[in-house]
């Protein structure tokens, strides 16, 4: 936006206009009198406020100009992977941010980060670079999916499935199978949660959804896909109060051990996908219609990389797990939920496997609240056999992401990770006395340590 205040009149302007034509009079006076008592501050604007943002130290590098030393531990045909990955929808031709490249190569090299900034300034891609690099590599092992079950993706609106699953006997229809068919059965690879995105609140987790949505499920993603992970998707998942539907598909067994289908809430499910359905359809065509590509992101697809019930998401876990505090602590309680964390240990057994915590609006987890979110991610950590102490396979990388820019205000679960990496791009790079260092810098060699005392203060 070149022109904020203009931009700021622009839509005062329109208001005015708005309420002149819907609340219009004859008295051209009384016209002239109401506007200028709308355009007055505090009627239905204030003056707006300016805030200068700082320009954020750019690493020099496009995605596709990353080499080995970005990228530790990757060959080159890992690299490109990760390269034609992340341009499918994730990353652009622009150069990557100082910080954004270096939470991606410290945490490649098997360390915790933490990047504190200031909105805009690319903290979401600086925790997804990281594990879409890991994926890229990981997702050249598996295997090939199987053919798709009959009617996998329409089976909320086929009448075919519906007859053959609840057919009718007489006048009514005897519910002998559910009718849905899950997600991924088609899929031989482990399923598993690779990294848990945790936001503090359901509202934070929408926009990264769309982000999400556009850098695994669009076209350019798909092909890619098909044509390098023998139509292998990598699957994104929201788990949260308003993921349909809640409860079991199948109700407790009776006294003589039968189960029967709770077709009540399998009907929720059907109206629940149905609803989706035609929103993702309406969003398709006002793309098409209207030239915005990035409607269409605003909804799931039903048929893609996006998990559509929790039902599926506990036969099969997503890749990229996305939930709050409060319902992780739900899931870690209820029985229903227990495979997702008992697939993804049995998928940390395997050599090579890493899971990913990413914790959101890190600064807010002070005090008490701070204490709890600790004690949960140590129930977590345990529950997938990644406890800090003793743990058998390889640790957690945690990627804190905090909006803040004073240090003071980082706080840090205390005994869960140790974070390898404060990165604050906003922080002032100031000259210092280290040898080979400047304040704050995260170089290999000598370097300031925070703490340290020098001539113009602390790093």
């Amino acid at each position: 936006m070149n022109d904020p205040v203009g931009a700021f009149a622009s839509v005062r302007e329109s208001v005015i206009s708005y309420i002149q034509t819907a609340f219009g009079t004859q008295f051209p006076g009384l016209e002239a009198e109401r506007a200028r008592l709308l355009r007055m501050p505090g009627a239905i604007s204030q003056e707006p406020w300016l805030e200068p943002l700082p320009r954020y130290q750019s690493s020099g590098k496009t995605i596709t100009e990353l080499g080995q030393p970005d990228l530790p531990g990757f060959a080159p045909p890992e690299i490109a992977d990760f390269q034609s990955l992340a341009s499918c929808g994730l990353m652009g031709q622009y150069a990557l941010h100082r910080h954004q490249l270096e939470m991606l190569s410290t945490a490649l090299g098997g360390q915790s980060c933490v990047v504190t900034a200031g909105t805009g300034s690319g903290k979401t891609e600086a925790f997804l670079l990281p594990i879409f690099a890991y994926l890229a590599r990981e997702s050249a092992t598996w295997a090939a999916p199987g053919p798709l079950a009959p009617h996998a993706n329409d089976w909320w609106w086929s009448d075919e499935w519906r007859d053959q699953c609840w057919p009718l006997v007489g006048n009514q229809r005897r519910a002998r199978l559910s009718l849905r068919v899950p997600q991924r059965s088609h899929e031989s690879r482990p399923a598993a949660v690779r990294a848990l995105v945790v936001y503090p609140m359901n509202a934070l987790v929408e926009d990264q959804l769309t982000r999400l949505r556009r850098a695994l499920d669009s076209p350019l993603a798909r092909g890619w896909l098909a044509e390098h992970r023998n139509g292998n998707r990598i699957y994104i998942g929201r788990y949260n109060s308003v993921t349909p539907v809640p409860g079991h598909e199948y109700r407790a067994p009776s006294r003589t051990g039968h189960t029967s289908v709770d077709r009540e809430r399998i009907e929720r499910l059907v109206r629940s996908l149905q609803e989706a359905d035609r929103a993702a359809q309406i969003a398709r065509t006002h793309a098409a219609e209207a030239g915005r590509e990035d409607v269409r992101y605003f909804f799931p697809t039903l048929d893609g990389a996006e998990m559509r019930s929790r039902w599926d998401m506990q036969d099969a876990p997503p890749d990229i797990l996305i939930t709050n505090f409060s319902m992780l602590g739900i899931m870690l309680m209820r029985d229903a939920d227990a495979q997702v964390f008992e697939q993804t240990r049995d998928w940390l057994q395997q050599d090579g496997s890493v899971f990913h915590l990413v914790v959101d609006e890190l600064h807010l987890y002070r005090g008490t609240a701070g204490t709890e979110v600790a004690y949960l991610l140590r129930l977590l950590l345990n529950r997938l056999g990644l406890a800090p102490r003793g743990s058998a396979v390889a640790g957690p990388r945690l990627l804190g992401i905090a909006r803040t820019r004073r240090p003071g205000q980082l706080a840090i679960p205390v005994g869960v990770l140790r974070p390898g990496l404060d990165s604050r791009p906003d922080r002032p790079r100031l000259p210092c006395a280290c040898p080979g260092g400047t304040r704050g810098s995260t170089r290999s060699g000598p370097v300031c340590q925070p703490g340290n005392r020098h001539r113009r203060g602390h790093c």
